[in-house]
């Protein structure tokens, strides 16, 4: 049997989707996604073509990071391309997407102050959040 998740782990990271193409979104913020595909694009998770697009991008930073250096990480990117970046949600969704995996013993609890807010608000993005816990079998986290 595997060890269970003793510490929490979470990042962030944007998420444009909507019509046409992701190598638009590229051209248009100019910076290069960490991940993209296009509607028809196979999925090499499960085989089949995926049903929209969908342009990515992390902040470098890996998981053992907490979450609030991941979103601040992000919105400093973003900070260089506002104009390109506020003109995009007319056409597609822009997402702030949160993830964290977390023992039982240790659930998370989210917080976004009132900065990160305004500037989620500024370019456009929603914010998501998707955490899931594991088994701790009575660990301290």
């Amino acid at each position: 049997m595997s060890q269970p998740q003793q510490t929490a782990r979470e990042y962030a990271y944007i998420s444009i989707t909507g019509p046409g193409t992701h190598e638009v979104i590229t051209e248009r913020l100019g910076m290069k996604p960490t991940e993209a595909w296009n509607v028809g694009d196979i999925d090499e998770r499960n085989g089949r073509p995926r049903k929209f697009m969908a342009w990515h991008l992390r902040n470098g930073l890996d998981d053992t990071h907490p979450l609030e250096q991941h979103i601040a990480e992000l919105l400093l990117i973003f900070h260089a391309t506002p104009e390109a970046t506020r003109a995009l949600w007319v056409e597609y969704e822009l997402t702030l997407q949160c993830v964290g995996y977390y023992p039982y013993s240790r659930g998370p609890g989210a917080h976004f102050n009132r900065e990160v807010i305004r500037q989620a608000a500024q370019y456009g993005f929603s914010i998501d959040c998707d955490f899931y816990f594991s088994e701790d079998h009575g660990h301290d986290g």
